[in-house]
């Protein structure tokens, strides 16, 4: 049998009639090989020892990839004889190569020799008719089949009747309707089955035989209504998706469950987004028993189990106070996109939750009976709702939170935030799109936050956001405001600050120590504001900032020394702002190399030419630099310039600067040598006082 294969990959070359190659051949162990084949399989052999052995078993994985090429574009009715003598083959992948038919043999179909197959790909493909799952021996060893992507329409009872071992069945993506001949009835060790996407309007039992089945997916058909009789096997699914379907109620079965069945650390989900559910009811009489009785035998057989339910995109209205009192450690909780106007649960049914979404509903209140048993919630989503107001509260005892989104409502002043700590690893707070103008935080409040983003609001004054007592914030983001003028007084932040972003307002004035508080400062944006030129001292203090950026505003000449302050600067971004001279001077004795990103500006050729040779050649530490290096028009070094068409206007522009930049290079030099000076001195001293101590010791031993 082993001496088969090379006679195997020759036949196979064979079979098909256009020269091609398998360029791919991975060893996976001792004898053990994945071929994966583009066009037809040609050239290909095993090594000699696989070949004849009669010890080593011998296993080849074959791909089949791109297969309208192999047969001249279109492969609509085929035997697959090129399995015929593959009887080792364990995976076979023949998706997306437009097959419709496939046509049996007198021995009972392509794969009917394939006694070692556990995957079978087809999807992707055209076919219609899958009657041709028919194997030598039985049970097979089939564990995974994707028929997805294809056009099946019809299935009959018995086309998976020798499937009984298969673990896995993916039949999405077709045009499947009617299930009344109980395909699956076989396949008692199903665990996975997908029907998404079909066009399934009843189950009528057909999944009821499959007692180990864990995962069933219906999402995307046109089921109307679950019930015991349709679904028994409910009880059992640890996920179940029959989200975009046409349920309008909810019947007690769906969120029921046998708690005690699931494995230690599953998570339960129930999908029921994209249906036409209006209420939510509360838990029925045996729902609430079962509870109970768990409880009572939570310490003798505790439940590891956590349930995510996803309830988007309905139009639910009312939920009812002990609606989710039947689910198990609720730890996820989507009820965004529906037509809620509030949302008061019995809050021990949320005790375990960590997301909550809430947003795209009409909620104008919250309540803090509903939040305070949420002690371990880290994601809330408010977003896109009616709220004015945090009552006082709320969020008393949501000390975990990560991430809360605040975003579109009209909340228009916020003088209490109602949280008084974040996460332990810190919080995002995300109050954008709002309308807001105020924002106080209170000492004691809004602890560990991280990251505030203000963003795409009223704010006109910057000194009505007070956040001097947030000493653990991060990253400040008030892009898209309405701010004119910076002052002294004007930022009231901590100095903790490391990032803040004032891009998209309209500043037109930066007076002097406007940042002087903020000597922590990493990143400040202001680009696309209306400011034309910078005062002296605008940026004192801000001596540990690594990146500015300034583009996108009317700056046309700039003095390197308006900005002497910021030591550290590494990156500088001058973008669009129709600049036409840059004195760089007050660069030339700057620590660290500076990039300068310049494009979108009015800087001659002759101007650019001495920048980058005077950093080129160590004179100055500031280097041209643009995002994307234009490959038209005059340049140098891919950075655009004009050329001046008068050499004389050119020489009168520059004359005034050469003698400058001259006496400064001069400068730099002498610096440069007095430095190296004053090092030589150290070390001199070093080994003179090193040579004075030796001399004293040996002056010492010999006395003794």
């Amino acid at each position: 049998m082993r001496k088969g294969y090379s006679k195997l990959l020759f036949i196979l070359g064979v079979v098909a009639h256009v020269s091609s190659y398998c360029p791919e051949m991975h060893p996976m162990g001792l004898c053990s090989f994945r071929v994966v084949c583009r066009g037809d399989i040609r050239d290909v052999s095993l090594p000699y020892k696989c070949q004849g052995s009669t010890n080593i078993p011998v296993t080849v994985n074959l791909t089949l990839t791109e297969a309208n090429e192999r047969v001249s574009g279109n492969w609509p009715k085929t035997e697959l004889s090129i399995l015929e003598y593959m009887p080792r083959l364990q995976k076979l992948y023949l998706d997306n190569n437009n097959i419709k038919h496939i046509i049996s043999n007198d021995e009972g179909g392509p794969f009917f020799h394939l006694n070692r197959l556990e995957v079978l790909d087809l999807s992707q493909n055209s076919l219609t008719d899958i009657d041709i799952f028919s194997f030598e021996n039985y049970p097979n060893k089939m564990k995974k089949l994707s028929l997805a992507y294809n056009a099946i329409d019809k299935i009959l009872g018995d086309v998976f009747g020798e499937l009984t071992s298969l673990v896995e069945l993916d039949l999405s993506h077709n045009l499947i309707s009617d299930l009344t001949e109980e395909p699956f009835s076989n396949m008692t060790k199903l665990e996975v089955l997908k029907l998404n996407d079909n066009r399934i309007k009843n189950l009528n039992g057909a999944v009821n035989n499959l007692q180990n089945l864990k995962h069933l997916f219906l999402k995307g058909n046109h089921i109307q209504n679950i019930d015991d009789q349709s679904l028994k096997i409910i009880y059992d699914l640890e996920t179940f998706d029959i989200s975009w379907n046409q349920l309008e109620s909810l019947t007690s079965v769906v969120f029921s469950r046998h708690w005690n069945h699931f494995a230690s650390n599953s998570v339960c989900k129930i999908k029921l987004s994209g249906n036409h559910i209006t209420s939510v009811p509360n838990a029925t009489s045996k729902e609430i028993l079962e509870r109970f009785t768990r409880s009572i035998r939570k310490n003798f057989n505790p439940v590891d189990v956590l349930t995510e339910l996803d309830l988007s995109k309905n139009e639910i209205s009312n939920i009812e106070y002990n609606a989710f009192q039947s689910l198990v450690k609720l730890s996820s909780l989507d009820l965004s996109c529906n037509k809620l106007v509030g949302f008061v649960v019995n809050p021990h049914d949320l005790e375990h939750l960590k997301y909550l979404n809430l947003s795209t509903n009409y909620i104008t209140n919250l309540y803090f009976e509903s939040f305070w048993s949420m002690s371990n919630l880290q994601n809330l989503d408010l977003s896109h709702n009616y709220l004015d107001v945090i009552p006082d509260k709320t969020f008393m005892n949501n000390y975990n939170l990560k991430y809360v989104n605040m975003t579109h409502n009209e909340i228009k002043e916020l003088e209490n935030l109602r949280i008084k700590t974040f996460h332990p690893d810190g919080g995002v707070l995300d109050l954008s799109n709002n309308g807001l103008f105020k924002f106080n935080l209170l000492f004691g409040e809004g602890l560990r936050l991280n990251i505030l983003l203000l963003n795409s609001n009223n704010i006109s004054d910057a000194s009505l956001v007070k956040l001097h007592y947030q000493t653990e914030l991060k990253t400040l983001d008030m892009s898209w405001n309405l701010i004119e003028e910076l002052d002294e007084n004007s930022l009231r932040l901590p100095v903790t600050l490391s990032t803040l972003n004032l891009n998209y307002n309209k500043i037109q004035k930066i007076a002097p120590s406007s940042f002087h508080q903020l000597g922590h400062l990493k990143m400040l944006r202001l680009a696309h504001n209306n400011f034309s030129e910078i005062e002296y001292g605008a940026f004192q203090g801000l001596t540990s900032l690594m990146h500015l950026d300034l583009s996108f505003n009317n700056i046309r000449y700039l003095d390197s020394k308006v900005l002497m302050d910021l030591k550290s600067l590494a990156i500088l971004s001058l973008r669009f702002n129709g600049l036409y001279s840059l004195d760089y001077n007050g660069w030339l004795g700057h620590k660290i190399d500076l990039k300068v990103y310049m494009e979108g500006n009015s800087f001659s050729c002759e101007w650019l030419g001495h920048a980058l040779t005077d950093f080129n050649n160590g004179y100055s530490r500031m280097r041209p630099t643009v995002l994307m290096r234009t490959m038209s028009g005059h340049s140098l070094e891919g950075i655009p310039c004009i050329k001046k068409e008068s050499e004389m206007e050119l020489a009168r522009l520059t004359s005034a600067s050469d003698s400058v930049m001259a006496d400064e290079r001069l400068l730099v030099l002498t610096q440069k040598i007095l430095e190296a000076i004053k090092e030589q001195n150290h070390f001199m001293k070093r080994f003179i006082w090193g040579a004075h101590v030796q001399h004293l010791v040996e002056t010492e031993k010999l006395k003794r």
